[in-house]
This record gives C-alpha cells, structure tokens and sequence, in this order.
C-alpha cells in the first residue's frame, strides 16, 4: 500500500482550526491511535541507514517516509509555540497557554516517541536554548532548567529539549542565541525561523524533508542526510559553489551543532545561510566543540 505521506499535514491543519486549548486537546486525543498507526508506518527511521551513491530515487520508500516525518515535526513547532513565551526574559514556560507543555507531551508520547530531557549536562545536539543566564563567572555552559522534554523516535532525535542555560557571554552571547535565526525550525514565537519549506507554494512545501539528527553506538550524527561532511579542514566544496566561496568552518559547524548563531558578533548574512547540506559526526556534543571529539564515520554504501 503506498505510504499516505498528507496525512500529518492534515493533523497540522486542523490543529490550526481551533483555538483554544480544550478544542486542541479534544481534537489531538480523537487523532491519537491514528497518528500512532501512521507514525508505526515510518519505523525504518527509527535507526541511521548508509546512504546509497546515487542517492535516493523517486522510487525509494525512504525519501517519502522522510517527508511524512516532516509534517509531523510541524504539529510539535506549532504545540510548542503555545507553551512558550519569549516576552518572559527567564523563559518561564506557561506564557501563552499554560496546559499546552503538557498537551505536547501527552500527545508524543501516546503516540511512540521517547520524551527525554538530557539534564544531566548542557549538549547542543541534546538542547535548544530558549533563554540564557549570563554569568562572567561562569567557566562553562550548564543547564538552569529544561522547559520542555525532547522526543526520541528511536536512535532518531525528532525534536530537542528547550533549556534555560547559564554561561558566560564568550561562550553563548544571550541576545544572539535567543533572536538569531533557528534554522531546521519551521516556526517559533518571536523568532526568526529556517526550513527548506519556507518560500515554497501551500503544496509544494509539504514535500519537505525531515532534517535527521541521530544517537547511536557509532556517536552522534548531525544533519545525516547532508552531503558535505565538514569534519574535514577544508570540506569539499557544496554542489554549485566555487571552491573558495564558503563560509569559515568554525561558523558552519556552530551553526549545525546549534541550529543557530550563539555567539556575538553575529555574521551580516546569518539569515541566509545553507546548513542543510553540511553533515557531521561526534562522540560527544560539548560547547565549546572539541576538536577530538570529530569523527568520521561511513556515510555511503
């Protein structure tokens, strides 16, 4: 039976159709099991796969679960927007719609995702800052509170768990970790967001794909679909771009591992950059990121 990638988008939908929170709730509950039997259809996700060499055709399975994944990933932006309020400089959660956290939760979980929230250490691949304490004293970023739990589909991270971190300013500058732009994120309150659906058509953007982030025994795999692996000094040159016209490694790589800029200055072009063609490796996602911790691991079959 041929996979119905629409069907996520429709959930988004007709979240978008209520608005209040007892109507989302009424309408996530009645939308559960099937959402669950849908999610169980993209199980081959749940672990990383080598990529072929010619890349996927129009006939592979894999592409379209992807894309179904994506639309999903939009209920979980949408949700989070109602629980979060960015007027609130401490990132106290509850601002909009004070159920909504648990609404979320609720949601993912009844229907095969892992809530977790990695409180134990602050991790960029693990945590998306939602807010920032600055402290001069401070020798290196730790985790103030999580505000809300990341999800896990298996080795898959589908979402992260948003953190109010305390750290000095020269590891993560507060105005510029909290309003630059989140790339891989289709929508937040207040904040400048990036996907590859943004500028497409109403139907044209749900063909997007799903950005995987992987954990697994081999590390931790950012962007794995991304065809340049800048692990290496200097990576290949993207498709399409003349060999010195790219931006500095250190920027690329900061920008992948945080899914942002958190660090002042920030660049004159951090709006308009293309992170989701940079792929990376690591055993460990510590901030500042350590050489070391850089693999290489087999990317193709």
């Amino acid at each position: 039976m041929e996979l119905d990638w629409g069907y996520f988008r429709q959930v988004y939908e007709g979240l978008l159709d209520h608005d209040d929170g007892s109507g989302r709730r009424g309408y996530l509950s009645g939308q559960r099991r099937t959402a669950a039997d849908h999610l169980a259809e993209l199980e081959p996700l749940r672990e990383r796969e080598r990529i072929p060499t010619v890349g996927y055709t129009g006939d592979d399975e894999q592409p379209r679960r992807i894309r179904k994944l994506y639309g999903l990933s939009r209920v979980s932006d949408y949700l989070i927007e109602r629980f979060c309020s960015p007027e609130d400089p401490l990132g106290v959660t509850g601002g909009i719609e004070p159920d909504g956290l648990a609404l979320h939760t609720e949601f993912f979980s009844g229907i095969g995702l892992t809530p977790f929230d990695h409180a134990e250490a602050f991790s960029p691949f693990h945590h998306e800052i939602f807010a920032v304490v600055p402290d001069p004293s401070a020798t290196n970023a730790t985790v103030e509170e999580v505000l809300w739990p990341g999800l896990w589909f298996g080795d898959l991270l589908f979402s992260r768990a948003g953190v109010r971190v305390r750290a000095p300013q020269h590891l993560i500058d507060a105005t510029a970790a909290t309003t630059s732009t989140l790339y891989f994120t289709f929508r937040r309150h207040l904040r400048p967001t990036d996907d590859l659906s943004h500028g497409w058509g109403s139907n044209s953007q749900w063909r997007t794909h799903f950005n995987r982030f992987y954990a697994d025994n081999e590390g931790l795999h950012l962007n794995w679909d991304g065809e340049v692996d800048i692990a290496d000094d200097p990576p290949a040159p993207r498709a399409g771009r003349p060999e010195h016209d790219v931006e500095p490694l250190d920027q690329r790589r900061e920008l992948l591992l945080h899914r942002c800029f958190v660090r002042s200055p920030l660049p004159a072009d951090e709006h308009d950059r293309y992170p989701y063609g940079d792929r990376l490796s690591l055993t460990a996602a510590e901030w500042p990121l350590r050489p070391e911790s850089i693999v290489h691991v087999p990317w193709a079959r």
